[in-house]
């Protein structure tokens, strides 16, 4: 299941002050990967997210704790992802979170290699991971975590390489 930072809704019209804004200065926003690996933050609550595999992203609050790694071993309960900023000081940058993933069949029969949701970056630490919760999505293989602008460009990414099994029994 994705998992985010709580965010404010933003409209679409104060996305288009923002990027009026930065067109006028002469530049672009950008966003920076501080931290990644795995991690664990308190949950406080979901949101429906249909483009992911269970259909729920969480919803997160900080600060998360890191643990550098880029191996991550899938078994349920384990999350990862990245930390990221902003260097917009002028607010909320609307973004979309997409993970590349290998194939997950879900009891739905549903075949997904991508789950997406939207999310926003400030100039203050934000976390965008995934929490493995059901059996169907410990997959292993190459998982990337990429931040996009509300174009579909990609402004910063980070590979995982995930090996499902060996889980303790807990």
């Amino acid at each position: 299941m994705a998992a985010h930072s709580r965010a404010a809704c933003i409209s679409f019209s104060i996305f288009l002050v923002a990027l009026t804004v930065r067109a006028a200065t002469g530049g672009e926003p950008s966003i920076e990967i501080v931290d990644w690996g795995l991690t664990s933050a308190r949950e406080v609550g979901s949101e429906i997210s249909p483009d992911t595999p269970t259909g729920l992203n969480r919803l997160v609050e900080g600060p998360v704790n890191v643990i550098r790694a880029t191996s991550i071993r899938a078994c349920i309960g384990t999350s990862f992802g990245v930390i990221y900023r902003t260097d917009d000081d002028s607010g909320v940058l609307p973004i979309m979170v997409v993970v590349q993933h290998p194939l997950i069949k879900t009891p739905d029969g549903r075949s997904m290699q991508k789950s997406s949701w939207h999310d926003s970056a400030i100039p203050q630490r934000r976390y965008a991971g995934w929490v493995f919760e059901r059996d169907f999505e410990l997959v292993s293989g190459s998982w990337i975590i990429s931040l996009r602008d509300a174009s579909g460009k990609e402004m910063a990414s980070k590979r995982f390489n995930v090996v499902a099994g060996s889980c303790p029994i807990s």
